[in-house]
């Protein structure tokens, strides 16, 4: 062991051939307060560095000795302990100084739980689900591992170029979106039938016209059918019905007969459905009721959307009491007691100008535009006893330019030029009206306007219609022997008794007429 005693104190450790043996020197610099311990043995060596290792030569002669951990680990020298250090910074990474690519620099430095490093890819730093081969391979794809969740916070998200599969019928799938916002594919049924919930009444409205062709989806309604009876006679018979909302779309409807409850009785094929209306307020169509049992029934209407059946009734009969027309006649009244040659009455028509003359052949003129100048009054064709249904035609043989001419029932005993009608219309020129002044659309000279009288005890329907319109009314009527009767009033247009619009024609035909 070293004999290590004699100290010396000096500014600067000597160099390694000029120290003496088993000395300690004790070095200082100038007007330091402390001072560092160097033992040199026989051979010349450091025993015991410095604590401060800032303050030694690391010189491979010199040895820590005073730290222990060190010298169990092996370091007896600072040269094993320098050539340690170079080895292990020989694995160290160089600060970069310089820029560079993926395509240059390909590896970089990966870490794990334990401290472990391995070199990696450089090529995937940056990689995203929108960059990475997933989407940029052919045959790539994502599969999900877990639950996953995008939040654009608000933001715009978007999803664009994709291919246009409206013609292909395989897409019969839906995106869906539950209240979490989880998305999921659906069929669309859940959707389709919580949609009139999320829709005002004016927009179902109008999703429902739009679904039915543009054709109104509005509530129908049948307020009349006329005839109010039929018989099944082997041929065909016109049924006509007087509401709203039927005007039907062509591609998409149905007409049916029922019961009184609703079942199934026969269906009026769509060939016999005359639709072409543009009010909705009256349909007609033709059918053969001679494989119908004699009853009451109901018509069934579906519009394409929805399904509805008449309140009102009409009678299928085994035979029908037609009333006898054969002698009907016609009492005329002119103006004045003059003479009307351009009247013709035969049974079933009365026709009549406002032209008229003197027992001279001169033409009378009139001091009113509107003034009464012919009426006719029929015969009596049954009487307020009986339940009956009239249709007339009033049409016209030109122009219609009469003016507040009028035409319907009457109770009258005896003809004057007074205006007696307990039901009826009114036509002026252009216009189709009823007793009210309410304008039935459609009037046209080339078209008979249709008036209908149907009485069923003390209530009087009459119903008024043209191919685009129709006005309705009902009244209380006394049940006794009052007579029925058509009557026809005629007015001037001109107060010149020869003007061309008092030479045209008012017309009234009677159609049919029956008691039931």
């Amino acid at each position: 062991m070293s004999n290590i005693g004699k100290i010396i104190r000096v500014n600067a450790l000597p160099p390694q051939g000029e120290r003496e043996t088993n000395v300690i020197y004790q070095v200082a610099a100038p007007g330091a307060a402390t001072y560092t311990d160097y033992a040199i043995d026989e051979n010349g060596d450091m025993k015991t560095p410095a604590a401060d290792s800032a303050a030694q030569n690391l010189s491979d002669d010199i040895v820590k000795i005073s730290n222990p951990d060190l010298v169990s680990e092996g370091f007896l020298t600072q040269a094993q302990f320098n050539q340690n250090i170079n080895e292990e910074l020989d694995h160290k990474l160089n600060t970069p100084l310089i820029d560079g690519s993926t395509q240059d620099f390909t590896q970089i430095v990966g870490l794990d739980a334990n401290g472990n490093t391995a070199k990696l890819p450089a090529g995937d730093l940056g990689r995203n689900v929108a960059n990475s081969p997933l989407t940029t391979v052919p045959g790539a794809g994502l599969t999900l591992g877990a639950n996953w969740t995008l939040n654009t916070s608000g933001l715009y998200y978007s999803v664009t170029g994709l291919a246009d599969v409206s013609s292909d019928t395989t897409f019969n799938m839906l995106l869906a979106q539950n209240a979490s916002g989880r998305l999921g594919k659906s069929n669309g049924k859940g959707a389709f039938i919580s949609l009139p919930n999320q829709l005002t009444e004016s927009e179902k409205t109008t999703w429902k016209t739009v679904m039915n062709g543009g054709w109104t989806t509005a509530t129908m309604s049948v307020f009349l059918i006329n005839p109010i009876v039929v018989d099944n006679a082997n041929n065909n018979k016109y049924v006509s019905l007087i509401g709203a909302n039927l005007n039907f779309n062509p591609a998409s409807f149905s007409v049916t007969i029922c019961d009184i409850n609703g079942a199934h009785i026969a269906t009026v094929p769509n060939s016999q459905v005359n639709i072409n209306n543009t009010t909705g307020q009256n349909l007609t169509f033709y059918f053969n009721f001679s494989n119908i049992p004699a009853g009451t029934y109901k018509i069934k209407l579906w519009n394409g959307v929805a399904t509805y059946i008449s309140g009102v009734t009409f009678k299928v009969a085994s035979s029908l009491d037609n009333i006898d027309l054969s002698g009907v006649t016609w009492n005329v009244l002119n103006y004045g007691g003059n003479i009307n040659d351009n009247i013709i009455s035969n049974n079933t028509l009365f026709s009549t100008d406002a032209t008229l003359k003197d027992s001279g052949g001169n033409s009378i003129n009139f001091p009113n535009t509107g003034t009464v100048v012919t009426t006719g009054l029929s015969s009596q064709i049954c009487t307020m006893m009986d339940n009956f249904v009239i249709e007339v035609a009033v049409f016209f043989d030109n122009d219609p330019a009469v003016f507040d001419s009028f035409g319907g029932l009457c109770t009258d005993t005896l003809n004057s030029l007074a205006n007696t009608l307990i039901s009826g219309a009114a036509v002026q020129r252009n216009s189709f009206k009823n007793l009210l002044g309410q304008t039935i659309p459609g009037a046209s000279y080339s078209n008979a306007q249709r008036m209908i009288f149907q009485k069923s005890e003390n209530i009087l329907t009459t119903v008024l219609y043209t191919n685009s319109g129709s006005i309705s009314s009902i009244s209380n009527v006394n049940i006794d022997n009052s007579p029925i009767k058509l009557k026809a009033i005629r007015t001037c247009y001109d107060t010149i008794g020869s003007s061309l619009y008092n030479a045209r024609f008012l017309n009234l035909q009677i159609i049919s007429a029956y008691k039931f």
